[in-house]
């Protein structure tokens, strides 16, 4: 069995990782740990060269996946780590097709509905992926991610709302 993970170096994805590890101990598969580095806008590309956009990417990575190594290592599961770049979801769900994995383990930490909507790639992984997809849910949202930010926008809205009238 093939397991691709998807690392950040995030709490949320060494979950992933040690779920992939117990999965994968005693030789039943391998791990693909995958990091993406996000791409620089044009505009901040043409102040730097593309080798040191290529270091920058390669030494994220590598401390991304460092910790990842780690655990994969201890629990002796054999593994392959790849740095790649570009959008997170376009690019996992393609390295999950070239490498022809049998299921994608994705560390998420719980936060709420509307904020996983906007903000996390991981709806766009499932929406893509063509293998089972596993979400690893670690720890919780802060309070102001729960309650701070809906009612800004609450308050925010009724501002405006008063502000028509």
């Amino acid at each position: 069995m093939k397991m691709l993970v998807p690392v950040s170096g995030s709490k949320a994805s060494l979950a992933a990782v040690r779920h992939a590890a117990s999965a994968l101990c005693e030789g039943r598969g391998t791990a693909i740990l995958v990091n993406v580095q996000p791409l620089l806008t044009s505009h901040a590309a043409r102040f730097t060269s593309r080798a040191s956009r290529e270091a920058m990417r390669s030494e994220r990575s590598a401390r991304a996946m460092a910790e990842a190594r780690q655990v994969l290592d201890a629990a002796g599961v054999t593994y392959e780590a790849v740095a790649a770049s570009g959008r997170v979801a376009d690019t996992v769900a393609a390295l999950a097709r070239r490498h022809q994995a049998d299921q994608i383990v994705i560390g998420a930490t719980r936060r709420a509905g509307w904020w996983q909507a906007l903000f996390s790639p991981v709806p766009r992984i499932l929406d893509l992926a063509g293998v089972p997809v596993a979400v690893i849910g670690d720890g919780r949202s802060g309070a102001f991610e729960r309650y701070g930010v809906p009612a800004c926008v609450g308050l925010g809205l009724t501002a405006l709302a008063v502000a028509a009238d």
